[in-house]
């Protein structure tokens, strides 16, 4: 009987190699409060661009080298390299003129392929 035959008729997985590791994302927000894990806007626009929410954290500071995948503060500042950038949720859930920036800005996110 070849080994692995045999390892398979046994129930025992062999070792292999893991995936890539995760991939962390920040969303920069100005208060971090415990809606935003709730919030239905921010699950279907993160779903939309292909990111996990589970493999993001919400943040009030910006540092250096982490991968912003949404910048929801009032204030821009520092700047972000994020790749969506829109109003803080509380005034995406009012205001349909922000809600129609945040789908502009993943439309285009979308065409480029992130």
């Amino acid at each position: 009987m070849e080994k692995s035959a045999y390892l398979d008729a046994m129930g025992i997985t062999r070792w292999s190699l893991g995936s890539e590791e995760k991939q962390e994302y920040f969303i920069l927000v100005d208060k971090v409060s415990a809606g935003l894990d709730n919030n239905t806007i921010i699950a279907t626009a993160l779903s939309l661009i292909d990111c996990p929410f589970i493999h993001c954290t919400f943040t009030s500071s910006l540092e250096r080298g982490a991968d912003i995948i949404w910048d929801m503060r009032r204030i821009k500042l520092p700047k972000s390299n994020a790749v969506l950038s829109s109003a803080p949720a509380s005034e995406l859930e009012t205001s349909v003129e922000n809600k129609r920036e945040l789908w502009n800005m993943i439309i285009a996110v979308q065409e480029l392929g992130r």
